[in-house]
């Protein structure tokens, strides 16, 4: 009897211990709480792409901490985990290990909520597996019948929008643009001579594994998709036309002065809907309503350094055939996620095929800089459309266009939040009604900064000094937002997939009775596998948004910058119509307006609908 009490308590203990481990693992609920590693690099990390041994040797030391890590900490973030396991999913296969690469890929597939990731979940992966697996000799034609079978396995309908982003990725993958991205970010920061666990990760994960595994199948893996592109020409259905309201031709309206906190508008593209201050005389450089702001004419602007700037549009810094160039490849990048074969596209591929490395950094700082150039007045001409009585008030920030930032320090981080503070006290004066912010950041954006500008004496350094510095942005941002009820302010979600409320990424993450954070779906609602998620009330269109460029050209964006102008759009309809409604009122006509759709995980989301919004407030005022 002795002899089987002591057993049955044996084993109870052996069956309890699992969970009683699991309930000793330390909690994570935000990213900052994540353990801080680094790793000694002894060369160029451009360099460690052709050096086998010792990307093994940093694959290995990258292996151990993310096991560890996981073992350790109960990491309450989906989204962290899933990429905790699709990097060991990628060194297991670097290290030759393929049934344990796709185990962790299957424990990753098992956290995906959005339908389209989950069915694209080891698209690549099985392939991979199929040809490592059938050796040297027959590796080509095992990758091929297992990459269409993939295919073939696949609802086209429901994964369209992912595809043909795979497909531009693949056409534009080469050599020399992976060496020559490594070589003007990452080895900035290996000049201390470590790395940060996310600069490790992307340089084994991304570019080693890129260039290693999936550069030898580039070509077989474009041909496949752009067959299976070319058999579906239809595209999806447009579910945006039927829910848009038009206020054009109405002259009851009432003006809503809009705010545009971006990289400058065009305003010459929006005659009689920008904002003018009536107490500024133009061009004459003087600070006529002593208000602290010389010729803010049509708003404010800002220097990265943080002095006031004039003009709603930052000054051109590419010589004129380089900017055309740029925006050329801006059309060319979107034209490719469309799977539309322009001549912009082609010699987008062709450009980025036949780069040489050095030139790398240059071609992407152009781009860059057009991107930063451009996005503002696109953003102005999606907020404003279909709206006469819209007035557009510009914020214009100037944001650094090379591939490596200046980096932070406290003053700067001081400098940022008065900023803020003043531009919010702007609005006030102004009369603003909404803002567009299609921009944000979170504290391991300034980290890897301060890393790849060599600042701080260690990683754990970096960690607590990016901390301390998003902290001041952060509460003096929200405060000022807060303190401006009458007001409200919209922001994109991230194009991270990822939560942006585990990740702080602000101003998105922001959860007041004023702000709206809005996610990305493609034209027929699906949601986007970009969109990041988290603190998310609704989503809209943010794929291949057609809006006009400076100069008054129109071309196509994706993301979810293109998704919260749609919410603006609508936000400054209903005021114009309804000019008494609060902030509150016209939120809750926006959120409840919209349509609840079911996605996969019992979750669900909710669709813009600008016709129903409508609805619901002349209902409200029978």
């Amino acid at each position: 009897m002795k002899h089987q009490t002591f057993c049955a308590a044996a084993l109870a203990v052996v069956m309890l211990a699992p969970a009683l481990h699991a309930q000793q693992k330390r909690p994570i609920d935000r990213a900052d709480q994540l353990p801080v590693h680094s790793y000694a690099v002894t060369k160029a990390p451009s360099a460690l792409l052709h050096d086998e041994a010792a990307l093994a040797a940093l694959a290995d030391a990258l292996r151990a901490d993310l096991q560890a890590d996981l073992a350790t900490y109960d990491i309450r973030d989906t989204s962290t985990l899933r990429s905790y396991y699709r990097a060991l999913s990628t060194i297991a296969m670097l290290q030759h290990h393929p049934d344990e690469a796709l185990a962790y890929e299957e424990k990753a597939r098992a956290l995906e909520e959005k339908p389209a990731a989950r069915l694209l979940s080891g698209l690549m992966l099985r392939p991979l597996v199929a040809a490592e697996k059938a050796g040297a000799g027959a590796a080509a034609e095992a990758f091929s019948s297992a990459f269409a079978a993939e295919l073939r396995r696949l609802p086209y309908d429901s994964v369209q929008a992912e595809l043909k982003y795979h497909r531009t990725q693949f056409e534009v993958l080469s050599p020399a643009l992976a060496e020559g991205m490594v070589a003007s970010t990452i080895d900035r920061a290996a000049r201390t001579g470590r790395l940060s666990k996310d600069l490790a990760l992307q340089l084994v994960t991304y570019y080693s594994y890129g260039l290693q595994r999936l550069l030898p199948y580039r070509d077989e893996m474009v041909r496949q998709l752009s067959a299976l592109i070319a058999a579906h020409q239809v595209d999806k259905p447009d579910i945006w036309v039927a829910r848009d309201v038009s206020l054009e031709g109405r002259s009851d309206l009432t003006p809503v002065v809009v705010a545009i906190h971006d990289g400058g508008v065009d305003t010459a593209l929006f005659p009689g809907k920008v904002w003018t201050n009536p107490k500024e005389i133009p061009d004459n450089g003087e600070d006529d309503d002593g208000n602290g702001f010389v010729d803010d004419v049509h708003g404010i602007g800002w220097s990265w350094e943080g002095t006031p700037v004039v003009g709603a549009l930052r000054p051109m810094v590419l010589a004129p055939a380089d900017m055309s160039r740029a925006k050329q490849n801006w059309k060319g990048f979107s034209d490719l996620q469309a799977g539309i074969d322009s001549p912009e596209a082609q010699e987008l591929k062709r450009a980025a095929a036949a780069r040489p490395r050095e030139q790398v950094r240059p071609f992407l700082e152009a781009n860059k800089f057009y991107n930063n150039y451009a996005h503002g007045t696109h953003i102005a001409g999606i907020a404003a459309r279909g709206n006469p009585a819209v007035r557009l008030l510009v914020v214009r920030l100037d944001p650094p266009y090379q591939m490596v930032e200046p980096p932070w320090n406290e003053a700067f981080a001081a400098s940022f939040a008065r900023r803020l503070e003043r531009t919010v006290a702007y609005y006030r004066e102004a009369g603003v009604r909404v803002v567009n912010m299609s921009w944000g950041f979170a504290a391991s954006g300034l980290e890897q900064v301060l890393e790849m500008n060599g600042v701080g004496a260690s990683q754990q350094e970096r960690h607590r000094l990016a901390m301390q510095y998003f902290n001041t942005v952060k509460s003096a941002f929200r405060a000022a937002i807060a303190a401006a009820p009458e007001i409200l302010f919209v922001s994109g979600a991230g194009n991270s997939n990822e939560s942006n409320e585990f990740n702080e990424f602000i101003p998105a993450s922001f959860d007041l009775p004023n702000t709206i954070t809005v996610g990305a779906v493609d034209n027929a609602g699906e949601e986007a596998a970009f969109t990041s998620f988290g603190k998310v009330e609704l989503y809209a269109n943010g794929y291949q948004v057609e809006s006009v460029v400076p100069g008054g050209d129109k071309l196509r964006g994706s993301g979810t910058s293109m998704a919260s102008p749609q919410v603006v759009n609508l936000a400054a309809k209903l005021f114009a119509v309804y000019p008494r409604l609060s902030v509150e009122e016209v939120k809750k006509l926006i959120v409840d307006g919209a349509d609840a759709k079911n996605v996969s995980g019992g979750r669900s989301i909710r669709l813009l609908n600008e016709a129903r919004s409508f609805e619901l407030a002349r209902a409200a005022r029978r």
